[in-house]
């Protein structure tokens, strides 16, 4: 068991702490990243951040998110 399961909740996977289906589901794109050469990392890095700002503070512009530079 590596460090990321045991700090799991019972039952559980690290992407699954939230109880949140939403969050969950956007945080699950991050369980094949070992599978991905480097290279693409940060293109799922940059979407999941996308993803959750969207997600969680629907309110938020993409430009007010801090995309591109300042508002």
């Amino acid at each position: 068991m590596d460090e990321a399961q045991a700090d799991a909740p019972e039952g559980g996977t690290p992407s699954s702490w939230t109880e949140d289906t939403h969050v969950d589901r956007i945080l699950r794109l991050l369980d094949g990243l070992e599978d991905l050469p480097v290279a693409e990392h940060a293109g799922v890095y940059l979407d999941v951040h996308d993803r959750l700002s969207g997600e969680l503070d629907q309110d938020r512009t993409f430009r007010q998110a801090g995309a591109h530079g300042s508002a």
